[in-house]
């Protein structure tokens, strides 16, 4: 019997969550076939069978969060039986009661830590069931005020249940913490076929299903009721995003510096080479194109900011990776550019139009996403002229361009139009003072206005 297990797909990567299993129970897989998707903190990736067989048992059901190493699903012969859950690498709550010591350096995830902060919680005293023996948010709510059941008693034991069988019921209007459901996944936990078999049985005793969804719902607001045209539970890369950005936003003090960038020579730089980059390199030379190569020049010259704070340790890095924030149809990715640096500005042109297409079709590998340094984020195609982003951890700092745009200046004595660009640096104060960025700013204008040293 062969386990199935979370892979790890990336170096950070410490859960997936299974978006979609490509085969079910007793179906038939070859070694190389996709048997199942998995959303990681970057990315939704196609995971293949690395056995043949049939697939005897799913231990883990769509919308789940998994850690890395569990196992997910066994594939075997018909015939062999199937290990119980215990034989195999998953770690529960049980397991770990037994122990009495805590590691001396307390192990948690960042959304954990919130939760935990949120709700002040005592985390020495809660016992990881993470890899390595980490707390994970599962952890933390387990020390949450139990709901009261039906009559005032309360429940003394937290109910188990998985995250797309709490949305589907949410969906149908039934109450999981208080209709009998039997939970008829691992240690008792409720799934999906769960609440669909109790909403049948509701159906053949009512007459008819309850669901949310048979009549727009309203809120009850004084005054005014107002519909709701959609109500969806946030999942996969919108639910990935939401947290990641969370953590930055609660735990990572930005400051944000802007400066006014005279682009008249740029514009004039770029209508001059771009039929000839097409030409030679067969792909649109942009204007972030040139931001990119400029931002990784001055990251060069001043690697202080080419920065992140790891575990309480600051780290310059050597590699400048510079990651492209790109608008997908299910959110935000961000591909990296590798030693952009040492990159000409066409080579760069180049790579960032093919990490754009293969981010726009769901073909980003996960080198193509990870490791990068400092990031980009450019809204100036949509008319925004200033914004504010949120730092991508673990990265230091973020880079915000807006808009082209066309205003009166002096030039010497004389009024006369020119076109500007504002852009924005936003950088982690805990390791890059307010200075530093000002001078990275300072030193990137000076490029930004003298664009022929970009192509030296």
């Amino acid at each position: 019997m062969h386990e199935v297990i979370m892979p790890k797909l990336g170096l950070t990567m410490e859960t997936g969550v299974i978006e979609k299993w490509h085969k079910k129970e007793g179906d038939k897989v070859e070694a190389g076939e996709v048997l199942f998707e998995v959303m990681t903190d970057k990315v939704s990736l196609e995971v293949e069978a690395y056995n043949s067989g049939i697939v005897r048992k799913i231990i883990r059901a769509e919308g789940e969060e998994v850690p890395v190493t569990e196992v997910i699903a066994y594939i075997g012969p018909a015939d062999e039986a199937i290990p119980e859950a215990s034989a195999g690498k998953i770690t529960t709550p049980e397991t770990l009661e037994a122990k009495d010591t805590i590691p001396a350096k307390i192990k948690i995830s960042p959304l954990a830590r919130n939760i935990a902060e949120n709700k002040g919680i005592d985390i020495s005293k809660i016992i990881g069931t993470g890899p390595g023996g980490r707390i994970v948010k599962e952890d933390v709510e387990a020390y949450l005020p139990k709901p009261a059941a039906v009559g005032g008693t309360e429940i003394t034991e937290r109910l188990k249940i998985s995250p797309l069988a709490k949305a589907i019921a949410k969906e149908m209007g039934i109450d999981y913490l208080k209709e009998p459901i039997i939970g008829t996944g691992p240690g008792g936990r409720i799934v999906k076929e769960d609440i669909t078999a109790f909403a049948e049985k509701l159906k053949s005793s009512a007459g008819a299903p309850r669901t949310a969804t048979s009549a727009t719902p309203s809120i009850a607001i004084p005054g005014a009721a107002v519909k709701i045209k959609s109500s969806t539970p946030l999942k996969g890369m919108r639910k990935l995003i939401a947290e990641r950005m969370l953590y930055s936003s609660q735990n990572i003090p930005h400051i944000i510096l802007t400066s006014v960038m005279d682009v008249d020579a740029l514009i004039a730089l770029r209508e001059k080479i771009k039929d000839k980059v097409s030409a030679v390199y067969n792909t649109k030379i942009t204007y972030t194109d040139f931001i990119i190569k400029a931002c990784a020049t001055v990251l060069a010259e001043q690697p202080n900011v080419n920065a992140s704070l790891v575990n309480e340790t600051q780290i310059v890095y050597e590699d400048i990776n510079v990651g492209l924030a790109v608008a997908i149809q299910s959110g935000l990715i961000v591909p990296t550019i590798y030693n952009a640096d040492k990159l000409s500005v066409f080579e760069i042109a180049k790579r960032r139009a093919e990490l754009v297409e293969k981010a726009k079709q769901g073909k980003l590998t996960m080198e193509e996403i990870t490791n990068g340094t400092f990031t980009i984020s450019n809204l100036g195609m949509f008319g925004v002229r200033i914004f504010t982003a949120i730092i991508n951890p673990p990265q230091g700092a973020i880079l915000m361009v807006g808009e082209v745009y066309k205003a009166p200046a002096f030039v010497g004595d004389r009024i006369e139009p020119k076109q500007f660009m504002e852009i924005s640096v936003a950088v982690d104060h805990r390791i890059i003072d307010g200075a530093n960025g000002a001078r990275y700013l300072q030193r990137l204008k000076e490029i930004i206005e003298n664009p022929e040293l970009l192509l030296i």
